[in-house]
């Protein structure tokens, strides 16, 4: 029974670092304003996600800070990268682990 909530644990833990980094990958901006766009929902009042990080590069108000935002916005995006094959690593090595503890009780 340990195995399995440790698993059921590790999967959490996993899935909980994929939802809190997904909003810095730009690779899901990107996925996520083409599907506004094919939905037609994007509007001046409803800007796609890439137009969102964009703006808020552009409304900086020196080119040093719009320097430091978009390499904030790099950086996140790599780290994001990273975590998401820890947290998928996680995911599957937790399921596994409740799998094997629930047969082998």
């Amino acid at each position: 029974m340990t195995m399995i909530l440790i698993g059921i644990a590790i999967a959490t833990l996993g899935g909980v670092i994929r939802w809190r980094t997904a909003r810095y990958d730009l690779k899901d901006a990107a996925i996520d304003s083409a599907w506004t766009l094919a939905r037609g929902k994007r509007s001046k009042e409803n800007p796609t996600a890439l137009e969102r990080k964009f703006n808020a590069i552009r409304s900086e108000a020196t080119w040093a800070r719009r320097a430091t935002k978009t390499a904030g916005t790099v950086a996140g995006h790599f780290i994001a990268q990273a975590l998401g094959v820890v947290s998928l690593v996680l995911m599957v090595g937790g399921v596994l682990l409740a799998g094997v503890g629930f047969f082998w009780r």
